[in-house]
């Protein structure tokens, strides 16, 4: 266990470097541009192009950080039916099932970076090979396989249930099921 920790742990910090400098790259780009057009009268041909770039390196690896961080948009309603162990085993299937579709993805957008970079195809400005930039895809969906499968190895070695390999289920302290408000007072709470 303690190796997947560490290995969660090296994935963590290489997403987090990656996602950070891509955004404050963008940042930059984008600012440049707009003052080159508000004081000089003149674009920067290749600022939208990277800009493109980045939002995909964000998109991608940013869906492992979610995953990681459990993040994720999910429907809980079922996960709230079943009693403790019902909800391991939908957590377990669920893991299970997202990581072999996220190596899957992984392997078809391989596939089809393999087939870009066979073709020689290059950005229109930059001239950049576009298998480089769209390499974020299936690296992007193999960590995220990789936090699900995570997820699915802490969910078979500790009792608890856990979302992610860093996450465990719980609701979030403003809501009625943890005694809080949950932003809806009812009848009760109101002037009505």
């Amino acid at each position: 266990m303690k190796l997947l920790h560490l290995l969660n742990e090296v994935l963590r910090k290489i997403e987090e470097w990656i996602i950070a400098y891509s955004i404050i790259l963008m940042a930059i780009v984008l600012i440049a541009n707009v003052l080159a057009r508000n004081l000089f009268n003149t674009s920067l041909n290749f600022a939208e192009e990277v800009s493109q770039f980045l939002t995909i390196f964000v998109t991608f690896f940013g869906t492992s950080y979610a995953a990681r961080r459990a993040r994720h948009i999910r429907m809980s309603l079922l996960y709230d039916i079943f009693g403790e162990k019902g909800k391991k085993i939908l957590v377990l299937v669920c893991s299970i099932g997202t990581a072999a579709l996220m190596f899957y993805l992984s392997y078809l957008s391989y596939r089809y970076v393999n087939r870009v970079a066979a073709l020689n195809r290059v950005s229109p400005i930059l001239q950049l090979p576009l298998y480089i930039v769209w390499s974020a895809v299936p690296i992007g969906c193999f960590l995220t396989g990789i936090q699900y499968a995570l997820t699915f190895i802490k969910n078979l070695t500790v009792k608890e249930t856990w979302l992610s390999f860093e996450s465990r289920f719980e609701y979030d302290e403003d809501t009625p099921e943890a005694g809080g408000q949950g932003g809806n007072q009812g009848l009760e709470g109101s002037d009505a």
